[in-house]
């Protein structure tokens, strides 16, 4: 018999973990959250698209402007900045 809802998303509830962790995501512009992060509307004349290639598959990725930080921070106490991973300063 399936798990009800409740209490599958029981396993999420980070109230409950000890006040010295700290949750954060790797993404802080990811347009995706616009309506759970990120207010609708409001970055709409500043998102940019940039274009990928993953072998033979073609996406684009909407990307909020840095404006958007402020109200990450409204939500996630901590960002990865994994940039350097990528290109030395």
């Amino acid at each position: 018999m399936p798990k009800s809802v409740e209490c599958r998303t029981k396993g999420f509830l980070f109230r409950e973990l000890p006040q010295n962790i700290l949750i954060g995501t790797a993404s802080d512009r990811y347009a995706g959250w616009i309506g759970q992060i990120y207010t609708p509307g409001r970055y709409e004349n500043g998102i940019t698209r940039r274009s990928h290639k993953i072998g033979e598959q073609n996406f684009t990725e909407e990307v909020l402007p840095i404006e958007s930080v402020a109200e990450y921070f409204e939500h996630f106490p901590l960002l990865e900045i994994d940039y350097t991973f990528y290109r030395p300063l």
